[in-house]
C-alpha cells in the first residue's frame, strides 16, 4: 500500500470484514509477535523438532534455513520464540517450565573485509547485555560471575560489573552501560581498552555472556538472518564469518542453538558461501519451498483467517471465492508462488472489495463483489499498460 489513505482504508476493510485491525491476518512482514502457524507442516514438524532436540540433549547445535523471499523464514523463527509457544511445546515432553533465549540479528552489506563478521559480533552482545539489564536475576548471576576471561576482555567485564548499582528501592542496574570503557569494547566502540583483535576474542566475548545467560535459560537460539549478504562480501569476509561461527559452536558446546538463515532457493547456493568446515558441523538443512499447490492455498488462507484473526474464515470471504483466488494465483505464479505474495494479493482484495461496495460498515466478499473489484487493476497492472503504450508510442 502506497499511501497513507489507502492504510486506513485497509484497516477500515479489516473492521468492517470483522476482524481486529491490530491483528491483520495478511501481514507484508511477519508481526513483531508470531501466535500461530498457518502454512507448511512439515515445515513446522522439522522446526518442532529443532527445539525437542535443543530440551533433549546439552550440545549446541548449528542448523541452517534457507528458501525464496517470502517464504517464511523469518516467520518461523519467530513463532519458535514467542513465549506460549515454547511452553506448549516443553508441555508436551513434561517440562513446561523451561526456557529457552532467543535472539535474532540480521547482516549487513559489507563496505570491507571484516564490516559483517563484526557487526554480527556486535549485534550478539548488545543483545545479550540488553537481556542481562533487565532482569534482575541475571543481574545477580553477572555480579557472581568469576569467569570472565583473560586480559583487556576480563578488564572489560570486570568494569562493566563495577557499574551494578543498587537503587533506593533495592534493584540493581548497571549506571551508564553505554558509556563505560568495558562496554564500548566489547561493542567496537573506541575505548582506553583498545580492539578486539580476532575471531578468537570474539567468541570468547559471546562464550562468557551465554554461560551467564544459561544460568537462567536451558538454551539461548541465535538466530542470524539475511546471510545471502555474504555473496557480496569479499573472499576473506566470507572465510572469517564462517571461522567466528564455527569457533563459535566448537567453544560453546552447550546450550546454545544456531539458526543460519539464507534468502537462496537452493542449498547449492548456501555451500558456495559457507567454508566446508563450518558445514560439517549442521545438523539438519531446512528448506522453504515455493507453494507446491492450491490446496496449501486454500488451507493457508483459511488458517490465516481462523488462527490470527480469529474468526470463521467463510464468515469473512465465500469458499467459492477463496477457491477463485487459490487458481489464479497458483496459474500465474506456477513454481514460484510465495506465501509473501498470497499475503499481498488478499490485502488488494480486502481493499479493492471494500471500495466496490462502497466502504459499508459490514460486508462479506462474495463471488460477485470479487469479480467486481478485480476489474480495479494493481500498480503493477497499471505501469505495465503505461510503459507498454509509450514503447508503442515511440
Amino acid at each position: 500500500m502506497s499511501s497513507d489513505l489507502e492504510k486506513e482504508h485497509y484497516k477500515e476493510a479489516l473492521n468492517a470484514l470483522g476482524l481486529n485491525r491490530e491483528k491483520d491476518p495478511f501481514p507484508l512482514d511477519p508481526p513483531r509477535s508470531v501466535d500461530y502457524w498457518a502454512d507448511n507442516k512439515e515445515i513446522l514438524q522439522k522446526m518442532i523438532k529443532t527445539q525437542l532436540d535443543s530440551i533433549m540433549f546439552a550440545s549446541s547445535f548449528i542448523y541452517v534455513l534457507y528458501g525464496p523471499i517470502g517464504g517464511g523464514k523469518t516467520f518461523a523463527i519467530k513463532y519458535l520464540a514467542n513465549p506460549e509457544v515454547q511452553k506448549a511445546i516443553f508441555r508436551t515432553i513434561k517440562k513446561p517450565e523451561l526456557k529457552s533465549l532467543n535472539i535474532r540479528v540480521a547482516t549487513i552489506v559489507p563496505l570491507r573485509s571484516g564490516q559483517l563478521t563484526f557487526s554480527l559480533h556486535k549485534d550478539i552482545v548488545e543483545r545479550c547485555f540488553s537481556e542481562i539489564e533487565k532482569s534482575q536475576e541475571l543481574l545477580k548471576i553477572f555480579l557472581e560471575s568469576k569467569d570472565f576471561g583473560e586480559g583487556n576482555i576480563r578488564r572489560a567485564f570486570v568494569n562493566i560489573k563495577r557499574n551494578i548499582r543498587k537503587s533506593l528501592d533495592g534493584k540493581m542496574k548497571i549506571s551508564g552501560l553505554e558509556n563505560t570503557e568495558g562496554y564500548k569494547f566489547l561493542t567496537h566502540t573506541r575505548s582506553q581498552y583498545g580492539k578486539l583483535k580476532d575471531v578468537n576474542e570474539l567468541v570468547e566475548t559471546i562464550r562468557i555472556l551465554i554461560l551467564i545467560l544459561s544460568k537462567r535459560y536451558e538454551r539461548v537460539v541465535i538466530s542470524i538472518d539475511e546471510l545471502e549478504n555474504l555473496a557480496r562480501a569479499t573472499g576473506t569476509e566470507r572465510f572469517l564469518c564462517s571461522d567466528f561461527l564455527r569457533k563459535l559452536h566448537e567453544t560453546i558446546e552447550h546450550n546454545m542453538t544456531l539458526f543460519l538463515i539464507f534468502t537462496l532457493e537452493s542449498f547449492e547456493g548456501v555451500a558456495s558461501l559457507l567454508q566446508p568446515a563450518l558445514l560439517s558441523r549442521v545438523k539438519e538443512q531446512i528448506e522453504f519451498s515455493f507453494v507446491k499447490d492450491t490446496s496449501t492455498v486454500v488451507e493457508y488462507i483459511t488458517e490465516c483467517l481462523s488462527k490470527r484473526g480469529n474468526v470463521d474464515p467463510y464468515e469473512v470471504i465465500a469458499k467459492d471465492v477463496i477457491a477463485e483466488v487459490s487458481d489464479y494465483l497458483f496459474k500465474n505464479f506456477p513454481r514460484r508462488l510465495s506465501f509473501r505474495y498470497i499475503n499481498a494479493e488478499m490485502t488488494r482484495i480486502f481493499l479493492n472489495t471494500y471500495i466496490s461496495a462502497g466502504q459499508p460498515n459490514q460486508y462479506k466478499i462474495d463471488m460477485a463483489l470479487y469479480q467486481k473489484a478485480i476489474k480495479i487493476p494493481s500498480a503493477d497492472e497499471v505501469m505495465k499498460q503505461i510503459t507498454e503504450k509509450s514503447v508503442e508510442g515511440e
